[in-house]
């Protein structure tokens, strides 16, 4: 079985994705991996030689927009130490619908070519399966900011995008802007600001110059109501355990789960 070179193999601890692979897995993937450094608003979807690559960061947090429209169009999601990016390579596409820019302070991140990666996809079909699973749970990230987007009020689509960057950091200080926050969420700065202003008052958060600290991160769960958690909950159940834990939020009234629902044919 190939292992690992010890010496010039990086570590994957920083990944939580590539921890949560068996170990038969990750061995297939750790020789062809490299670490790289991204900084603040680069777009990384490929190497400098024009080389498809997959992406697993690892300090890096990174905003996921829609590629045709370009940076400036709202957020479809959020990509940090949890997952990977150019995951259409597991579905033989090397072209992704996705433009990913990098947020906050910049950090590290490990790379794989797309040759040696589809190499041990195709001696492993777990692997494939893994990985892929992470990319169906991205999609339910997906589809609850553009229900969220759709008929939140602002201040629980601030609550749950400060939520899902801090989940993605380490400490409780965000590196971030009002500008970047409205752009994000598809707002006005003046009205992000104000929100701010009002978690400030309360006490949840702590703003200063292009910085942000979450002080009552529970109460902020509570802002954020039932627009954040679900996905979160799933990865926790079906991958590893979420970075700082989360629990499914519980459904609004007059909604059944589908255990608690008699199915009529």
């Amino acid at each position: 079985m190939l292992k690992p070179n010890a010496r010039y193999a990086p570590d994957i601890r920083g990944n939580l994705l590539l921890r949560s692979l068996p170990q038969c897995d990750a061995w297939l993937l750790i020789p062809h991996l490299s670490r790289l450094h991204v900084d603040r608003e680069d777009q990384v979807s490929r190497t400098p030689c024009g080389a498809v690559q997959l992406i697993f960061p690892e300090t890096a947090v990174f905003c996921v927009r829609q590629a045709l429209l370009g940076d400036r169009q709202p957020a479809l999601g959020l990509v940090g130490h949890e997952g990977m990016l150019g995951w259409s390579l597991l579905m033989g596409v090397e072209e992704s619908f996705s433009l990913a820019t990098v947020e906050m302070q910049g950090g590290t991140v490990l790379s794989i070519a797309a040759g040696p990666l589809l190499e041990a996809c195709a001696k492993s079909l777990t692997l494939r399966a893994n990985l892929l699973r992470y990319a169906d749970n991205f999609l339910e990230q997906v589809a609850s900011m553009l229900g969220s987007n759709t008929i939140d009020p602002l201040e629980r689509r601030v609550a749950r995008w400060l939520l899902m960057l801090h989940d993605r950091s380490q400490g409780d200080t965000l590196s971030l802007t009002h500008d970047e926050v409205a752009r994000a969420l598809h707002t006005r700065r003046a009205s992000v600001t104000e929100c701010f202003h009002v978690l400030e008052g309360e006490k949840i958060l702590r703003c200063e110059r292009a910085r942000l600290t979450i002080s009552d991160r529970e109460r902020l769960t509570v802002v954020a109501g039932c627009s954040y958690g679900a996905a979160e909950a799933r990865y926790a159940a079906e991958i590893a355990p979420w970075p700082r834990g989360v629990q499914l939020p519980p459904p609004s009234p007059g909604q059944l789960r589908i255990s608690e629902a008699t199915l009529v044919p």
